[in-house]
Order: structure tokens, then sequence, then C-alpha cells
């Protein structure tokens, strides 16, 4: 049986910024989906209706293990109570409350997003927030992307414009405490989230990246994904699958 794997992008990004990485784990012999919510939607829906729409563009499958990256932290914490699975790997994103509401962003952040509305209520894209902050755009990795004027071309047409009440809504989590996770980091972005990880037991894995490490590290990030599903599945299952 071969590893499954469901990769969700949190929704101020395409799910496309999965892609590089899910060419990797299917060349590794993984099956891969990688639900695009945005692609079906002329405005984003709103946050506590993600799952939902999540649901509908899933293909049937015997029990993912399901990866959610930065805002889809709690995206996959919220699928893993609604269908089976055999794991959660959070990739540099906040560890979801074990039940109750779960926000969009944590409220740091939501207070530097408040300083970006413009008069119509409207935010810039997400890949603009961090401009002049020379110290975040490398820790994301947005001058990484931008070394390549037409990827980030690309990049940028894809992300969606919010306007700031969406951000007002939450997802109220079923209890997912007995489900196994574990998280990678990526990015010193997310140093209180390895923390929080390490408090709950979950293994934790750290790599010298940036926050798009799926999209500018596929092979590590890939690698990183592999290593961690061992947490949740027999050996003889993960043996069955070629390693990159």
């Amino acid at each position: 049986m071969s590893l499954h794997f469901t990769l969700v992008a949190g929704p101020l990004v395409q799910a496309s910024s999965w892609e590089p990485t899910a060419k990797c784990l299917r060349a590794a012999g993984c099956r891969v989906e990688v639900p695009d919510v945005l692609a079906y939607h002329h405005s984003p829906p709103s946050w506590n209706a993600w799952s939902s729409h999540l649901l509908e563009h899933m293909t049937s499958c015997h029990e993912p293990i399901l990866v959610g990256h930065s805002s889809a932290s709690a995206l996959v914490a919220d699928l893993a109570t609604k269908l089976p699975t055999r794991g959660v790997i959070i990739v540099d994103g906040d560890v979801p409350p074990s039940q109750g509401a779960a926000f969009p962003v944590r409220l740091a952040l939501l207070d530097l997003i408040k300083s970006l509305v413009e008069p119509d209520g409207m935010l810039p894209i997400w890949s603009r927030w961090s401009a002049g902050d020379r110290r975040r755009v490398s820790l994301v990795g947005l001058d990484i992307l931008a070394s390549d004027a037409v990827a980030f071309a690309q990049f940028e047409s894809e992300l969606p414009r919010m306007h700031i009440d969406w951000f007002d809504d939450t997802i109220e989590l079923a209890n997912w405490d007995h489900i196994p996770a574990g998280l990678i980091q990526t990015s010193a972005i997310y140093d209180h989230a390895a923390a929080e990880a390490q408090r709950r037991g979950w293994p934790v894995m750290k790599l010298q990246g940036t926050h798009l490490h799926p999209t500018l590290r596929p092979a590590e990030t890939a690698d990183a994904i592999l290593s961690m599903s061992r947490h949740f599945v027999p050996d003889e299952e993960h043996s069955s699958a070629p390693q990159p």
C-alpha cells in the first residue's frame, strides 16, 4: 500500500504553492492530492466553511496523512475530525487548540494586518504584507522567490485579496487530541509553535529554511514529510514506498 498525503495550503495562497513538494512525493511512490479551494471560487469562501470546500474537492482515499502549511494548520486539524486519517503534519504553522475556536491568524499577525487595511476594507495580497520589513521578507523567503521575476509574478497573480472582515471568523474544532500529530518547522517565525508542539509531546523536525520551504525547497520538504510520517505508519508499509 502506498502512502497517501493530502497537502493543504493556507487560504492566503493558491494550492499550487504545494505542487513542487507534491511532485517530489509522487516521485517517491506516494499518492498525493492537493485540493484547491480558490480555483473554484471567484472570491475566497469564509474561513469557517473552508474545510467543507476542501472535502468537496478531495477524492475518496484510504486514511490519508493530512499536511497543512501555515494557516492551514487549523484546517487539517478540522479535517482530521471529519474523515479517517493516520495523522496530521503541520508545516511552519501555528499549533491549533485541542478543541474550540481557531482563528485564521494569531493575534500578533492580526495587529499587523489591521495596519494595512485600505479605505474599502480590502487588504494587499499576502506577499505585500511584509513590504519594508527586510528581516520578515527573508524569513518568509520572498526575497528568494523574487529573484526569479517570472516565477514571482506567477506566484503573486494567484494570491487572493481578502477583506479585513474575513479574519473575524472562527472554526470550532471538535476535540482532536487523540489524533497523532507532528510539526515541521522551516522558519524562525514559528519558534513558538515548535515549543508548543514539544510541550504536547509531538515529534518536531526543524529545517534551516524559510516559510515558503514547500515551494523553494521541495525535495527537503518532501523528505521531512516522509520522515515524519514514520511516526504514524507501520514500518512495513512505509518501506514499501520508494525513497526519493
